[in-house]
């Protein structure tokens, strides 16, 4: 009968635990009813020409037209943060998650800026 020695059980605990840390990440839940829903709100209320010029701009470089990034803004940051996560799962899944999630900060930022710019009254500074 063999015996397992320190060394072996070590790299069985090890091998366990990293498994057991690992396939969680790995499996894919459908979405839920809510975050589906919630989806198609967020789709319905950003026209298809500036969702192609959101993701141009996340592609290539900052090409978004000012009635856009208004737009953008209205539809809010967590239906924008939705949608790119959306594209980045589907027809964007090529690309490199980490620099469009940047670059769609990057975008989401500038147009909010750019929208507080145009509507100073909304401003929480202007609120005192």
């Amino acid at each position: 009968m063999a015996r397992c020695t320190g060394y072996q059980t070590s790299a069985i605990l090890i091998f366990v635990i990293a498994t057991m840390m690992i396939l969680p990440g790995l499996a894919t839940l459908a979405p839920s009813p809510s975050n589906f829903k919630f989806l198609e709100e967020c789709k319905s209320r950003l026209h298809a020409e500036c969702g192609k010029e959101i993701v141009v701009t996340i592609i290539k470089e900052w090409s978004i037209s000012d009635s856009c990034c208004m737009e953008l803004v209205s539809i809010g940051q967590s239906c924008h943060f939705a949608l790119v996560n959306k594209a980045l799962s589907g027809p964007l899944s090529k690309l490199n998650k980490s620099d469009a999630l940047t670059k769609s900060a990057e975008i989401w930022n500038q147009c909010f800026e750019f929208s507080q710019f145009l509507s100073p009254e909304t401003s929480p500074s202007s609120k005192e």
